[in-house]
């Protein structure tokens, strides 16, 4: 059985991420922008240690990070042989939507047209995503989510449903990382 959610995993990363996205959103300094780029890079090293990476392969293939996001990358490569791949991703897309949900409640939904508002849809798109995702987990049927959906998530649901039936969690987490990387830099 694939062992997905575990909450207690919440509060570990919440540590790891408490000088990033947290923080920042505590002190009213977080964006969408700045939730999706912390995750986009959370994301990246995770699909990165999907294909096989090791931690001295991640430094060398990322060159040019400053020593937080070494730090950032250690803690997380640190964390992934603690509980695993499949719950550190599912834990960075929990995060991901909290984060942009307390960016909300703090300033409420940007203009469309604005740069924020671009990371806002990628946020929102992600979450859509991962929801998917978490029903199918949970055992949910394509036939009962679907029809719940709005029109344009539909297509991507079915999509999504049927690779974690043909392939598993995995292939499904590092898709939501491709569309998620996709749609921050679509139109930037």
């Amino acid at each position: 059985m694939i062992r997905c959610c575990q909450w207690p995993m919440t509060l570990l990363m919440v540590a790891l991420l408490s000088n990033g996205v947290h923080a920042a959103v505590n002190n009213g300094k977080q964006s969408y922008e700045t939730c999706s780029l912390i995750t986009s890079e959370y994301v990246t090293v995770l699909q990165l240690i999907y294909r096989g990476f090791d931690q001295a392969a991640l430094t060398a293939s990322l060159p040019g990070l400053s020593s937080e996001a070494k730090t950032r990358m250690h803690s997380l490569y640190q964390t992934v042989e603690r509980e695993g791949l499949l719950e550190t991703f599912s834990v960075v897309n929990s995060e991901y939507a909290d984060c942009a949900a307390n960016v909300f409640r703090l300033t409420g939904s940007p203009p469309r047209s604005g740069r924020d508002g671009h990371f806002y849809f990628c946020a929102g798109e992600n979450k859509t995503r991962y929801q998917i995702l978490m029903a199918a987990l949970v055992g949910a049927d394509a036939d009962q989510v679907v029809p719940q959906l709005a029109d344009q998530h539909k297509p991507a649901a079915r999509s999504l449903f049927v690779l974690y039936r043909e392939k598993g969690a995995l292939p499904v987490f590092d898709a939501l990382a491709a569309e998620l990387k996709f749609c921050i830099n679509n139109n930037l």
